[in-house]
C-alpha cells in the first residue's frame, strides 16, 4: 500500500488544489501542517523534505513531488 503524505499550509491555494485532486481520486493521505507565518517552511526539518522551501510537497513512499 502506498503511503501518501501531504506537507502543506491550510491557506495555500496550491495546497488546496492538491487536496481537491486527492479527494477526487479518492486517495487518503496523512496531512502534515507547516505554519508559513511562523517560517516553519524555512526550518531545516522542512528543507530536508523540500530544499526549495515551498508548499505543498507531496510525499509518495519517500519520493517527494514539489
Amino acid at each position: 500500500m502506498t503511503t501518501i503524505r501531504l506537507h502543506s499550509y491550510f491557506r495555500s491555494s496550491t495546497s488546496v488544489r492538491v487536496r481537491v485532486a486527492l479527494a477526487l481520486k479518492g486517495l487518503s493521505y496523512d496531512y502534515v501542517a507547516w505554519n508559513l507565518r511562523a517560517d516553519e517552511h524555512r526550518s531545516q526539518s522542512y528543507l530536508d523534505i523540500n530544499p526549495q522551501g515551498f508548499v505543498p510537497a507531496l510525499e509518495l513512499d519517500g519520493l517527494v513531488l514539489t
